[in-house]
């Protein structure tokens, strides 16, 4: 038989057909020989099995990153759904649990607030007509900490009414439609003024807290601690800065101290409005010097504020704007007639206020030829200037009116 070679390098391998004759091989390895073989093909189907199983898994992948699922290579897909739905179980039960106790713990809080009439301040959010009983009553609505929601019934607003109830009669349905419009109409100037508060009541209805407010039991509360005492934080000729919580066409209702006032166009300043809603709004603050302080049968403060004082003070600083003999345009906003113990009219005092220079005049002399209708407050004037005076207005005179100029009226009011 022919013998052949293979030369691999350096070495030589016989692949004579003689070399692979059974006979020349044992038994023992044979056996090995066939083990090996039949292992052999084992592993090839196992990696056969492992390389679909990896095609199928990355198939998988894709379809999860194509729906926005996060697999792991080597986690099963059922697996790892069941964690991330209790990881959100979870989560949700946390969340859940962290606002059940921030509820019970402010609910805690508003209880005390409660025991202790602890004074809180937020702005009036809106005004709404709620029912008490049987009735229908209008009511002003704060929001707490941005998440509670205070009723405070109008007769919990004021200290004392600010609408006269003689002037209506409650016995009858016109009466009462009346009385509800007026208090919606006071209640509805209020928005968006910041004011003090306490909460009389709380109750749970469901998830949701319905408390009551008083703003009444609040200001009773800062008087006593402004006003009250033998050593006052207020008294009587201190400058204070007070804030406007209504505001009408001829009057303001100021807050200062727990007490409100009401301060009419005349005592609020020598400045000209056909409507004091052009010149102030809800929430604003103004100085005013504090000129009486009292306290009714009942424990309940009064104050009496005058800002014109202020007003006139400031003023005094600009005297030199305006030379004597200068001439300016003005118009009157004032006219008070005086008269003498037994009754006799003792003259007038004639107030204008003078746009150009934002000063106030005293009118002492008036060129009675220069007018041909009579005086009243709103009269657009030319005015001369005589001379100052130290109570802050400048002495000057009338010396004849402008009618209704379109011209002067659009300079007055720009």
């Amino acid at each position: 038989m022919a013998k052949e070679t293979i030369l691999e390098g350096q070495n030589t391998v016989d692949v004579s057909e003689a070399a692979f004759d059974d006979t020349t091989i044992p038994a023992a390895e044979s056996e090995k020989l066939e083990q090996g073989i039949d292992t052999g093909e084992m592993e090839l189907e196992a990696d056969v099995e492992e390389i679909v199983s990896e095609k199928e898994l990355d198939e998988d992948e894709a379809e999860s990153e194509a729906s926005g699922e996060d697999r792991s290579d080597t986690e099963p897909v059922i697996s790892q759904r069941t964690r991330r739905n209790r990881r959100t179980v979870e989560d949700e039960r946390a969340r859940q649990l962290a606002a059940e106790q921030s509820a019970i713990a402010n609910e805690s809080a508003l209880r005390s607030a409660i025991r202790s009439n602890r004074v809180f301040t937020e702005k009036v959010a809106a005004v709404e007509e709620i029912s008490v009983g049987n009735e229908s009553v209008i009511a002003a609505i704060v929001i707490l900490e941005k998440v509670f929601k205070v009723i405070i019934p109008f007769n919990e607003l004021f200290t004392n009414n600010p609408i006269d109830t003689s002037t209506v009669n409650l016995d009858t349905s016109d009466g009462r439609y009346n009385y509800m419009r007026r208090t919606r109409q006071f209640a509805e100037r209020m928005i968006g003024g910041t004011i003090p508060f306490c909460i009389t009541a709380a109750e749970r209805d469901g998830n949701n807290v319905i408390m009551l407010g008083s703003r009444a039991r609040a200001m009773e509360r800062q008087s006593r601690l402004f006003f009250g005492g033998d050593n006052p934080r207020y008294k009587a000729g201190d400058t204070v800065e007070v804030t406007l919580t209504s505001v009408n066409v001829h009057s303001v209702v100021a807050l200062v101290g727990g007490v409100d006032v009401v301060i009419p166009q005349h005592r609020l300043t020598r400045r000209w409005f056909l409507d004091l809603h052009d010149g102030y709004k809800v929430g604003d603050t103004i100085l005013a010097v504090i000129t009486d302080v009292s306290r009714n049968e009942n424990g309940a403060y009064s104050v009496s504020l005058d800002p014109i004082r202020v007003e006139l003070d400031d003023a005094k600083s600009r005297y030199h704007i305006i030379k004597r003999n200068g001439r300016t345009k003005g118009i009157i906003t004032n006219i008070i007639r005086r008269s003498n113990p037994q009754g006799d009219r003792g003259g007038m005092a004639i107030y204008a206020y003078l746009p150009s220079f934002d000063l106030f005049a005293r009118i002492i002399r008036v060129d009675a030829n220069s007018f041909g209708r009579k005086m009243t407050p709103g009269t657009q004037v030319m005015v001369r200037v005589i001379d100052h005076n130290d109570s802050g207005y400048l002495i000057c005179e009338a010396m004849y009116d402008h009618g209704n100029n379109s011209m002067f009226n659009s300079y007055l009011y720009r």
